[in-house]
């Protein structure tokens, strides 16, 4: 698994981890293109998270009409974002 993993979903409860996993990536600038295309495309996904498993920080993002915003509320909760990155590593 890449060092950024990318998380999407309808709802974000915090509670999704595996099933929110969409994919990986090198770098997160090639995470958030993903993002960008997945809110041009899907009209069901309302939210996104960037977590940097090197650094075990999130970004979080919402998408509102096609368009991608980062929240600037402090990001993912450690646990939560440790529970998600543990449940894509024992998949792997």
């Amino acid at each position: 698994m890449e060092r950024y993993a990318l998380f999407t979903g309808t709802y974000n409860l915090l509670m999704g981890g595996i099933k929110d996993f969409k994919r990986s990536f090198h770098d997160k600038e090639d995470a958030y293109t993903e993002i960008e295309q997945i809110a041009q495309i899907d009209p069901f996904i309302h939210w996104a998270q960037i977590f940097d498993k090197k650094t075990d920080k999130a970004r979080v993002f919402h998408i509102v009409d096609k368009k991608v915003i980062e929240s600037k509320a402090g990001g993912c909760p450690k646990q939560s974002a440790e529970s998600m990155i543990k449940a894509v590593i024992e998949i792997n």
